[in-house]
């Protein structure tokens, strides 16, 4: 735990706790007020596509904005933007009737929010430790994210029955406020402050250069693609979740937060896992299995008919859902110069943009198809796109596989 020596990673650890205890709390309580009070799963569907198109417009604003800014500060005026965005969804919660689109705005709001934060806090993660753990330190970072996401779903799914999902945004915009004030105390390495000076570029020349990396840089490109397939065919999952939760496993809002609180502890149970791995392990090959893992575990979600399987099944998705992230992070970061590190996560950031087609096509499959056979053809085809990668890219392969 070589991190832990940093004060500033150390800061910036806990700023990463309640910011996604917080982002649990509001993605939970979001996603129920969209299939309870605004309509059906093609609304979900559409909500979450709208939080995620940001990333395609300010994927690499984002990312150039983290490379020429102070990252820190960035970090707490994003937090502070939240709590008027959760105060104006808990406004409209509390409303007799709820406008799509007005929830669809803020949900847009949130994204553009997300957009923002991702890449200046990968990138500070390795402001603040040496270069050689840094793996580890992301895969840390990751796992207080994905823990503390978990244990925000929980509370709203005890919180929107007991007190009202109004209630759940305020919670919410309190944790960001806090997270906020923990993040001025984050205080970077003055050696990996002093290294982005020496490059500076005008806004647009970096902006350019960010766009050339998908180009030049054949990792990117390849890691590009698999975050496209994995974003519209993997993570869509999330669509269909609130639908299975009430129609299939019969349970309300207690058991939409006990399924994406499973998704959250997988995923950070996983990335513990991943910050043991020793840094000289080469990372692709750990990618290509954890890519085919996912859309089996996918596949097996699609034949649950239990809230206490369908959360076992979830553990395993979610888990692949982070390493895939961290992995991916991690992969971009390492394959680019120092001084393009926040730019190549904006590329990442931008590759996540495609999420909508995801969400809106789960969505419209749940509505038509119901949610098991919805989440069965994703499965399908995401198990198909990770065969391609491993067919077309052998360094993805893992040693099994190579040595057959």
């Amino acid at each position: 735990m070589s991190s832990f020596r940093s004060t500033a990673f150390r800061w910036l650890l806990l700023s990463t706790l309640l910011t996604y205890l917080g982002t649990g709390v509001q993605q939970t309580a979001t996603a129920w007020l969209a299939l309870d009070a605004a309509g059906g799963a093609f609304t979900v569907g559409l909500v979450l596509a709208a939080r995620m198109v940001p990333n395609l417009l300010f994927g690499l604003a984002a990312g150039t904005m983290a490379d020429r800014g102070n990252r820190a500060r960035l970090l707490v005026v994003v937090r502070l933007l939240a709590v008027p965005v959760m105060l104006a969804l808990a406004w409209l919660a509390s409303a007799q009737s709820v406008s799509v689109w007005q929830l669809v705005g803020l949900s847009f709001c949130t994204g553009c929010l997300s957009v923002f934060d991702v890449p200046a806090r990968q990138a500070l993660v390795m402001d603040t430790v040496p270069r050689e753990i840094a793996p580890n330190a992301m895969a840390l970072n990751a796992t207080a994210g994905r823990l503390f996401t978990a244990v925000g779903a929980f509370f709203a799914g005890v919180l929107i029955p007991s007190l009202g999902i109004g209630a759940a945004f305020v919670a919410a915009a309190i944790v960001f406020v806090v997270a906020a004030g923990l993040g001025l105390l984050v205080r970077p390495s003055e050696v990996a402050t002093s290294h982005r000076t020496v490059y500076r570029l005008s806004f647009g020349q970096a902006m350019r250069a960010a766009s050339r990396l998908v180009f030049d840089v054949t990792e990117v490109r390849i890691l590009v693609f698999a975050a496209v397939a994995c974003e519209v065919l993997g993570f869509s999952f999330q669509t269909a979740i609130p639908a299975l939760a009430r129609d299939v496993l019969a349970a309300g809002a207690e058991g939409l937060g006990t399924l994406n609180a499973s998704t959250q502890l997988g995923g950070a149970l996983a990335v513990v896992c991943l910050s043991l791995v020793p840094a000289r392990v080469p990372r692709q090959p750990v990618l290509g299995l954890v890519f085919v893992l996912y859309g089996a575990s996918i596949l097996a979600l699609a034949s649950t008919t239990s809230i206490l399987f369908a959360a076992a099944v979830l553990l395993v998705t979610g888990a692949c859902a982070a390493s895939f992230d961290v992995l991916q992070q991690t992969l971009m970061q390492l394959t680019v110069p120092e001084e393009q590190r926040g730019r190549a996560v904006g590329v990442w950031v931008l590759g996540i943009g495609s999420a909508p087609i995801g969400n809106l096509e789960m969505g419209a499959l749940v509505d038509s198809l119901a949610a098991p056979a919805a989440i069965a053809i994703n499965g399908f085809l995401l198990l198909l796109a990770a065969a391609i990668l491993l067919v077309r890219v052998p360094v993805y392969r893992t040693h099994l596989l190579v040595s057959r």
